[in-house]
């Protein structure tokens, strides 16, 4: 037993050697030079925030923290290296017990293709260090292709590095994919922000994004979507093709009560024309069985259906109540999904939004 360990570990050291002398002969630019997909706003504090500066100021600190992760951005680019590396260092080194490191700081890349976005390949971050590298994909035909690749859900980046072979081309997409001129701003939850997605890329509204061909600003924010006027505010000043509401699983009934009209009146004030799509929180397994989490839920499906009446006369105003996903074998720890989860939530959303953005 004692040699098969030393062996194991002599061949996982091997293996880190021969990546490191492969990343160490690839060029890198930083994906600052690329298309930066899911990006709302520009005037931002740091680079990768999903949140303007402004916003700072009176906002709760938990808001602005996760505001700072880099959930649902992404960089696209265009290659014929026959190799892809990343570096890439992230803010916090945040863990999680019900979310792989993977998909709370990892990297994601796909490969565009005549049958559409395809999963290439995840970037795994370390363990111990902020700073973060890996070769994605190698020994392809050199041919140019174009790529993108997910940026962490559940931490911020202060930098990204795209690498490639030397003497290989790297450069802006050709391809517009996702269409910046077809968006929808998704406001929610730590589901919204991609909790628990093994993988940056399988977050919903991702998916959604890639199966259906817009950008999505993915402004979920765990614990914490409260309907906040200020975060009402900041949304406002996009132009997006659609707005979609998933905030009910973070608020009471009382906090809908009092804040969801106000939150959706400054939206529709900014844009009288805008689809807003509101959803009431999906079925959470175990409120089956547990009494007082039904109760809760009923009591707030009884107050946004209070919010869907009042804006009754708006005709580009949707309420959606909740459903259950694949026999309630979608969640991790009864809330947050697993790709399973995010995969019948996006194909499930993906009809109802088809029916608005289509117009």
């Amino acid at each position: 037993m004692k040699r098969l360990i030393l062996t194991m570990v002599a061949v996982v050291a091997i293996a880190m050697q021969a990546a490191a002398a492969k990343i160490d002969s690839m060029e890198f630019r930083s994906a600052r030079d690329f298309r930066i997909v899911g990006k709302g706003f520009t005037d931002t504090e740091s680079f990768y925030d999903r949140l303007p500066a402004s916003v700072k100021e009176g906002c709760r600190e938990e808001l602005w923290t996760l505001s700072t992760n880099s959930a649902g951005m992404a960089v696209r680019f265009r290659t014929n290296s026959k190799s892809i590396a990343v570096k890439w260092t992230v803010r916090y080194q945040v863990n999680m017990g019900h979310m792989t490191t993977v998909g709370i700081r990892g990297v994601d890349l796909y490969r565009l293709t005549d049958e559409g976005w395809r999963h290439v390949n995840s970037g795994r971050p370390s363990t111990k260090n902020k700073e973060n590298s890996g070769v994605l994909i190698e020994n392809m035909d050199g041919k140019f292709a174009e790529y993108m690749l997910y940026l962490p859900l559940y931490d911020g980046v202060s930098d990204v590095q795209i690498g490639v072979d030397r003497n290989a081309e790297i450069g802006q997409p050709i391809n517009a994919s996702p269409r910046a001129d077809r968006s929808v701003v998704f406001y929610g939850t730590s589901i919204t922000q991609g909790g628990c997605a093994n993988r940056a890329g399988m977050c919903y509204s991702s998916i959604m994004s890639r199966d259906m061909d817009f950008e999505a600003i993915n402004l979920g924010f765990s614990g914490n979507a409260r309907c906040d006027l200020y975060i009402a505010e900041a949304m406002a000043r996009l132009n997006p093709t659609a707005y979609f509401l998933d905030f009910v699983p973070n608020c009471t009934a009382k906090m809908i009560e009092e804040n969801a009209i106000a939150f959706i009146e400054v939206l529709r004030k900014a844009h009288p024309d805008t689809p807003i799509i509101m959803f009431d929180s999906y079925k959470f397994p175990p409120s089956q069985f547990n009494l007082e989490q039904r109760s809760q839920l009923e009591a707030k499906t009884v107050e946004m259906k209070k919010v869907a009446d009042h804006f009754k006369r708006d005709k580009n105003f949707y309420f959606y109540e909740g459903v259950s996903y694949n026999d309630d074998e979608c969640s991790v720890d009864g809330a947050h999904l697993t790709d399973l989860g995010f995969k019948a939530m996006a194909d499930h959303y993906k009809k109802i939004l088809k029916k608005h953005i289509g117009k």
